[in-house]
């Protein structure tokens, strides 16, 4: 039965919030601040949509707005009248000013506006003169840079990328599709291009579709294959790949994600391209657009045929190695009969750049999702056991067993491989995987994900091999597993009853 979402709240617009305002001071002499306060909780109360009102401006004029008064500078020089530099220059700083000195803009990052001046500058028409300045602009790149940095601080809420779906005559993504193939000349404009895209596709699904309906992605795909392309605009471009295969919009009633997924790996080479991309990235001195490709390779690794093409072209030994596995057995496996591989040296060699990344948590956690994905896979299943990949992931729980999101990352990866496969369940347990599972039950044990990942291994390793239940009951597995689920009944009461089960116990329902 599909999942009915819960019906949208009505959106409340400024006026009738301005109005109620008016009256709580009117009607009950009550403060500004008092009168604002108890219209917020009254509109709550009645279940509306406040995300597009300015509460604490009720009853001014928001034409006057400093931000309001930069939209229309504009959209009078898109319009001619004024310089669109200048305009420019004058939108940032009033948005600059409205920013919260929290957000920051250390490490590059884009700063977040208040909902106060998202508001305004949404209301004011910023989306749209932008995108038009970013038209009249495609042959000045420094300006052009920056009409499409203030792009992506305003796409940081819900309402403007929507908007940015919705522009008037082309929309922003056909814009963004003409700069990719014509306009952004240089890197530095292909990448804030990408980067735009990466920001209007987070939960919108119209977003999403265009992206992928116009071609945007494909070109994007057809860019990353460059020799040349620079680093951040991979890192960018893989973003934009990984957010319309990614189901996070829950408005409309389905996701098209997997479709995309399908589509851009089956008539886009999209696995082979990200492929080339991880071979090409130097993980341990750029951890982050590792993480970034690895996490886009993850989302589009959908179903077990493009599993098999990513594992086939030698995909599954690279991941191996960005976590450092041990060459000399890898190379063992792969000069055996599967034969991915043929030209062992420069294997070898391709994959240098990647070794000493285990210890990076963020790249570690990456990787092991990729494979956990791909080990859904029957065949990369097998391939991942005979590669060491048990060892290897025993071995970043060791480096990294306070990080319950590395923890759950290893597990899943386990749990993944072992299931339906008694052979690699006996080859798991030599490996000492009953151990990680009761010493990750036993240091995290307020983390709902982490136990229920631990619930799942166990069950996994003794549903087909009886013979392992010793290794956890010695363990005092029994005690942990019904703890699990006394502390996460809502994620752990099913498969920590299964597990319970599954160990021969009796009252395993208790």
């Amino acid at each position: 039965m599909a999942q009915a979402w819960p019906k949208a709240k009505p959106k409340l617009t400024q006026d009738a919030f301005d109005e109620a305002v008016a009256s709580n001071i009117e009607d009950f002499d009550m403060s500004r601040d008092e009168a604002i306060r108890s219209a917020v909780e009254e509109f709550n109360v009645q279940g509306y949509d406040l995300s597009g009102v300015v509460t604490n401006m009720a009853g001014n004029d928001l034409q006057s707005h400093p931000i309001a008064v930069a939209c229309q500078g504009l959209r009078d020089a898109c319009g001619g009248q004024g310089s669109l530099p200048e305009a420019l220059e004058a939108l940032s700083s009033s948005l600059q000013a409205s920013t919260p000195e929290s957000s920051g803009t250390a490490g590059g990052s884009v700063p977040s506006l208040s909902q106060e001046a998202s508001i305004i500058a949404h209301k004011g028409g910023a989306m749209q003169a932008l995108l038009e300045a970013c038209r009249q602009l495609q042959n000045k790149t420094d300006e052009l840079l920056k009409a499409l940095k203030l792009l992506q601080v305003l796409l940081g809420w819900l309402e403007t990328r929507d908007a940015f779906t919705e522009a008037k005559a082309r929309t922003g993504v056909e814009l963004l599709h003409d700069l990719l193939r014509e306009g952004a000349s240089i890197p530095e404009a292909k990448t804030a291009v990408a980067t735009v895209a990466e920001a209007a596709a987070r939960q919108v699904e119209e977003a999403k579709c265009r992206l992928v309906d116009s071609g945007t992605v494909a070109t994007l795909l057809e860019q990353m294959q460059e020799p040349n392309a620079p680093l951040d605009f991979l890192g960018a471009a893989c973003g934009v790949v990984r957010s319309v295969t990614t189901a996070d919009d829950e408005r409309p009633p389905a996701s098209k994600a997997f479709m995309h997924a399908r589509l851009l790996a089956k008539n886009h080479a999209a696995i082979r391209v990200l492929l080339g991309v991880l071979r090409r990235v130097p993980a341990a001195e750029e951890p982050g657009t590792a993480c970034r490709v690895l996490g886009t390779v993850r989302q589009v690794a959908a179903n077990e045929e493009i599993c098999r093409e990513f594992t086939d072209d030698g995909g599954v030994m690279a991941c191996l190695h960005v976590l450092n596995f041990n060459d000399a057995h890898v190379l063992e496996v792969e000069s055996g009969p599967t034969g991915l591989i043929s030209d062992l040296l420069g294997f070898n060699k391709r994959y240098a750049p990647f070794r000493e990344c285990a210890a990076q948590r963020d790249v570690c956690r990456a990787c092991l999702g990729a494979l956990r994905q791909l080990a859904h896979s029957d065949t990369v299943k097998k391939l991942l056991a005979e590669a060491g990949a048990l060892d290897q992931a025993v071995h970043c729980v060791e480096l990294h067993s306070g990080s319950d999101d590395v923890v759950e990352a290893a597990l899943g990866l386990l749990g993944n491989m072992m299931l339906r496969q008694p052979e690699i369940c006996a080859k798991a347990a030599v490996a000492g995987v009953a151990d990680v599972v009761v010493e990750a039950m036993q240091r995290h044990a307020g983390r709902a994900h982490v136990q229920r990942q631990a619930c799942l291994v166990t069950r996994i390793m003794v549903a087909r091999n009886p013979e392992l239940r010793p290794l956890f009951l010695e363990r005092g597995a029994e005690a942990l597993l019904r703890a699990a689920k006394a502390a996460h009944p809502a994620s752990c009461r099913d498969v920590g009853s299964a597990a319970l089960r599954d160990l021969g116990l009796d009252n395993y329902n208790d």
